[in-house]
C-alpha cells in the first residue's frame, strides 16, 4: 500500500485536509469545515487557509489523521451548504382551532394533563384544566409563586413562568425560569405541597430545573435546590427522598449548573441541559431509575452519568427524547459562533453519537416515528433514523407537545385560540412512547 500525503500506509479518510492540519504538532489547531453539498460531507482546513486569497490545497489523509483533526480541532466556521435529504410523504396539514374561554386568554403556559386535556397557567396565576375538544374548562388551584421584581435579565433571559404536570394528573409545578422560586400543587385539593427554591448562584443563566417522574407507585419531583445539586421529593408530602452529603469533603463535588430537565418516555433516563465554566454547555444524561432506586450520588458522579457533547457559550438549546434511550440535541459544532442547523442523536446508555444530520432548527419534539422542528416558517417533519425531511406544515409553529394525546400546540397571535396539530404517530394509531421505527 502506498503512503498517503499524511505519511501513513492506511485507508483514506472520508475528508481531505489542508497541509497545516496534517502536522501532528498542531493537533489542537482550529478547523474550518468545507461542506460539499452532500449531507454533512466536508473537507477540513485551518483558519489561515480559509482566509487566503486562493482556494486551499487539499490532501488525502488516512482515517486516523482525519479522525484526529475532527476530534481535536475545534470547529470555528462552516463554509458552503450541507445537503438536505428529502423523502416527501403525504401530510395532513389540518390545524384544529379552538376558541379559548375568556379566563384562559393571555395564558402564561401550557402543559399536558392526564388523558387528552391540557393544563393551563392563566394570566392570573391560576391552574386550569382545559378540554380542547369540548371547550370546557375547570379552575383547579391558585399558583401563588412570587414574582421577582429585582430580576435583571442575563443574555436576554427574561423571567418566565413555567407550568409542568405529572403524568397521573394529580400534581402541577409552577416555577420561574431564570429565577429562584417555584411550587408543587396538589390539583385535587388545591393545596401547595412543596415550596421550591433553585438556589441563589446564577439562576439567571438556566431555566428552573424541575421534572415529575413515577417511582414505585408514587409521583416524585426532581428539582434543583442549589446551582449544582438536584434533589428528589415526594410530590404529595414534600418529603426529601435524596438525602446525601455532597461537596468537596464528601468526594461527590459537582461543578455543574443544572438546567432544563428531560425525562425519557419510559422514565428510565433523565437528561440535563446545564453548563460549566468557562462557560460551556454540557448536556448530560444518567439513569433516573438507578438514582431513584438508591444510588444516592448518581446525578453527581454515578457510573451511568454520561456527558453527551460540549459547546462553548451554548446551552438552553432545543433537545428532546426521540425514543426511550435515544436523545436529540440541536446544533452541529462546538461553539456558539459556529453552530450549523441540525441535530445529533445520542445513545443514553453509552453517551455515544448514534446519528447526525443537517437541517432541523427551532424547538424540537418527537413521537414514536418522527422528529418535529418548529421553525419560524412552520413545522418540519424529519425521519430521525435516516435524517430525511419528510414533510411540512406551513405557518404552524408549536411551542408545546402533548405526547399522550398526540398533539403539538400553539396559541394564536391574538391569544384567543388554541391551535393543535395531530402528530404522525397519533394519525397512524401508534403509541408515542414506542421505539422509533
Amino acid at each position: 500500500m502506498d503512503l498517503l500525503p499524511c505519511g501513513h500506509a492506511a485507508h483514506a479518510g472520508a475528508s481531505r485536509v489542508c497541509r497545516h492540519l496534517l502536522d501532528p504538532e498542531k493537533q489542537d489547531e482550529e478547523s474550518v469545515w468545507l461542506l460539499t453539498g452532500t449531507g454533512l460531507e466536508h473537507d477540513l482546513c485551518c483558519p489561515a487557509c480559509d482566509g487566503a486569497d486562493d482556494p486551499p490545497e487539499m490532501f488525502v489523509a488516512c482515517e486516523g489523521c482525519v479522525g484526529r483533526v475532527e476530534d481535536e480541532a475545534e470547529i470555528v466556521a462552516w463554509r458552503g451548504r450541507p445537503g438536505i435529504a428529502e423523502r416527501p410523504e403525504p401530510v395532513d396539514g389540518t390545524v384544529l382551532r379552538t376558541t379559548l374561554p375568556e379566563p384562559l386568554r393571555g395564558l402564561l403556559d401550557l402543559a399536558p394533563a392526564a388523558g387528552r386535556g391540557w393544563l393551563v397557567l392563566t394570566a392570573g396565576m391560576r391552574v386550569a384544566r382545559f378540554d380542547a375538544d369540548g371547550g370546557a374548562f375547570e379552575l383547579l388551584a391558585s399558583a401563588d409563586v412570587p414574582g421577582e421584581p429585582d430580576h435583571e435579565p442575563w443574555a436576554g433571559h427574561e423571567l418566565r413562568r413555567r407550568l409542568y404536570g405529572s403524568a397521573d394528573g394529580r400534581f402541577a409545578a409552577v416555577v420561574n425560569d431564570y429565577g429562584h422560586h417555584g411550587a408543587v400543587i396538589d390539583l385535587r385539593t388545591g393545596r401547595r405541597t412543596m415550596t421550591l427554591h433553585g438556589g441563589d448562584y446564577r439562576p439567571d443563566t438556566v431555566p428552573f430545573s424541575v421534572a415529575f417522574a413515577e417511582h414505585r407507585g408514587r409521583t416524585v419531583v426532581v428539582h434543583r435546590t442549589e446551582w449544582n445539586r438536584l434533589d428528589v421529593s415526594d410530590a404529595a408530602t414534600g418529603a426529601l427522598l435524596s438525602e446525601r452529603t455532597t461537596g468537596r469533603e464528601s468526594g461527590h463535588d459537582l461543578d455543574y449548573f443544572h438546567g432544563r430537565l428531560h425525562v425519557s418516555p419510559d422514565g428510565e433516563w433523565i437528561a440535563d441541559d446545564g453548563w460549566v465554566w468557562s462557560p460551556a454547555g454540557l448536556p448530560v444524561v444518567w439513569s433516573l431509575r438507578r438514582w431513584l432506586d438508591g444510588a444516592a450520588w448518581e446525578s453527581e458522579d454515578g457510573p451511568s452519568r454520561e456527558v453527551l457533547c460540549q459547546r462553548w457559550y451554548h446551552w438552553n438549546s432545543p433537545m428532546c427524547w426521540v425514543a426511550d434511550g435515544l436523545f436529540a440535541v440541536s446544533g452541529l459544532g462546538t461553539d456558539d459562533d459556529a453552530l450549523l442547523d441540525g441535530v445529533r442523536l445520542f445513545d443514553a446508555a453509552t453517551g455515544t453519537p448514534a446519528q447526525a444530520f443537517p437541517g432541523p432548527r427551532g424547538e424540537l419534539f418527537a413521537d414514536a416515528r418522527r422528529l418535529y422542528a418548529a421553525t419560524a416558517d412552520g413545522l418540519e417533519i424529519w425521519d430521525p433514523l435516516t435524517g430525511e425531511l419528510t414533510g411540512r406544515v406551513s405557518g404552524f409553529v408549536p411551542s408545546w407537545h402533548h405526547s399522550r394525546a398526540g398533539e403539538l400546540a400553539a396559541i394564536s397571535q391574538d391569544g384567543t385560540e388554541l391551535l393543535r396539530w395531530r402528530t404522525a404517530a397519533f394519525r397512524r394509531g401508534g403509541e408515542s412512547r414506542d421505539a422509533v421505527r
